[in-house]
């Protein structure tokens, strides 16, 4: 793998679901829990870095998927227009989103959707549907954290980023406690956070589908005009 990297976990623990949950097996608190990765997913169709250009895999779920969405629409290949059009031709923006992914199934499948492309950054964008299904965060913390860990090995920079509750009717121990996930990683680690992935998007009619949860097309417009100001201080030299 490349020396220059960047890791950016998005923690999706928000007011929406992202995608079917998928159901994981027990396991001790504070234990990494990891699934078998999706099986309508082919491992040997995963896309490799290109020579001469900077790669961005993005591991994540519906949000990174496009649920609802076409292919060219979805949050990768939104920020890959953005970057073109401000003369940064070279970055190759890889969607390796599925919906319904959560912390145990992208780290189950970090190898063949991630380090097989031998990318030069790294988004992982996972942490919802651990939200919706009920894991203990203390398990979803392990996942991540063994994710970061993995990328550390290899020397790649990290970013962390969240997307904040928004309104949840009642705060409670276990919705605090998935608030704090991502804060106490970014401190543990050592690592930047990058906060509220859906600022401006969440709670507006114009900018999600009709199901209100997932973004439009012009909300992820949005989101990734956003996102791409925190990177450029982010990328490799071109």
């Amino acid at each position: 793998m490349k020396a220059t990297h960047v890791l950016l976990i998005i923690g999706m623990a928000s007011s929406f679901i992202l995608g079917a949950c998928e159901s994981e097996a027990p396991a001790e608190p504070g234990s990494p829990v990891v699934v078998p990765a999706p099986a309508d997913i082919a491992t040997e169709n995963v896309t490799l870095s290109e020579p001469g250009k900077t790669t961005i895999v993005f591991l994540g779920d519906s949000l990174t998927a496009g649920f609802g969405l076409s292919t060219t629409d979805a949050l990768p290949e939104q920020l890959e227009a953005l970057f073109h059009a401000e003369g940064r031709e070279d970055l190759v923006f890889i969607n390796a989103g599925v919906s319904g992914d959560t912390t145990g199934g992208g780290l189950a499948r970090y190898d063949w959707s991630v380090a097989s492309a031998d990318p030069d950054l790294l988004i992982v964008a996972l942490g919802a549907n651990d939200f919706f299904g009920g894991v203990d965060p203390a398990n979803v913390k392990a996942n991540l954290a063994a994710i970061i860990e993995r990328a550390q090995a290899d020397d790649l920079p990290i970013i962390l980023a969240s997307v904040e509750a928004g309104e949840i009717a009642e705060i409670d121990e276990f919705v605090a406690a998935y608030t704090g996930i991502y804060p106490e990683l970014a401190e543990a680690y050592n690592v930047p956070l990058y906060t509220d992935v859906l600022s401006g998007v969440r709670g507006n009619a114009n900018l999600v589908q009709q199901d209100g949860l997932h973004p439009t097309k012009e909300g992820v417009a949005v989101m990734a005009e956003r996102m791409s100001e925190f990177l450029w201080a982010h990328l490799p030299e071109d």
